[in-house]
């Protein structure tokens, strides 16, 4: 993540900031406002970034801590031209991270605490460490990092395979007892043939509130294993999916449908 951070600055700075060149050097104090209430996060990698040009940065805030807008959120002191020349990309990272932090905070508070509210792999590129920590600020589970998480048998992978449950043999044959499994079905009637290879997790993905209610309670009888809810799940219609008493409910849309939180650095004299 360090990496990450450092290679965005350098994407910014270019081969330098020639507007930036123009000031005098001077040492001044400046601070970064939230210009809307939210769920702030991105406080550490702002802080490291400032460092990194040495910059003093000091956060006025906890990451995943609520803020109301006008709040001074970091107080920076240092160099003009080294604030400056960190200022976008350090508001950037604080942006997004928030925004994130902020939508997974709604769908905790609407889901309940009987029910795991989770990512899904539909994050940004080059930012999907980022968008992972903001969600756990906000009590979200990341779901899968990467690839290398664990085995998560979707619709583009069970054509190879005459069925669910042969597709979940070959997945706890390649890779042992160690390696999570889960497979995303779309029918009730795959769920019940997957579950006769008793995946880690099975996934019914694209299921009406009323359907997945119905499903699980089929399925509960035949399978010991976690049940989670996926697909076109929003902000909006969450309220009914608990209710189906799923293990799990992942949300593409706390990533992919987030815009950005509003925040400014304020030069002070």
């Amino acid at each position: 993540m360090k990496k990450q951070l450092l290679q965005f600055l350098r994407d910014d700075i270019g081969k330098g900031d020639v507007t930036s060149a123009v000031l005098p050097a001077k040492k001044c104090n400046a601070r970064i406002v939230a210009k809307e209430s939210c769920t702030v996060a991105g406080l550490e990698e702002a802080k490291f970034l400032f460092n990194k040009k040495g910059v003093r940065a000091r956060p006025l805030s906890k990451d995943g801590s609520r803020v109301r807008a006008g709040a001074t959120i970091l107080h920076l002191q240092g160099q003009n031209k080294k604030i400056l020349s960190v200022e976008r990309t350090a508001l950037n990272v604080i942006g997004r991270m928030s925004e994130v932090a902020t939508t997974c905070k709604k769908a905790k508070q609407i889901a309940g605490n009987k029910v795991t509210v989770a990512l899904t792999r539909k994050t940004m590129p080059g930012f999907n460490l980022f968008d992972k920590k903001a969600a756990k600020l906000s009590g979200i589970w990341p779901h899968r990092t990467n690839l290398n998480s664990f085995v998560l048998l979707k619709d583009n992978h069970l054509p190879f395979f005459a069925s669910p449950f042969e597709a979940v043999l070959a997945a706890k044959k390649k890779h042992g007892r160690g390696m999570k499994v889960e497979i995303e079905v779309e029918s009730l009637k795959d769920a019940l043939i997957a579950a006769k290879a008793k995946p880690d997790v099975i996934m019914l993905d694209n299921f009406s509130p009323a359907r997945a209610k119905r499903a699980i309670k089929k399925l509960r009888k035949v399978f010991n294993g976690q049940i989670e809810l996926s697909g076109g799940i929003t902000l909006q219609n969450l309220p009914r999916y608990p209710k189906a008493k799923p293990d799990i409910i992942s949300m593409g849309s706390l990533t992919y449908a987030t815009k950005w939180k509003d925040f400014s650095l304020k030069i002070e004299k």
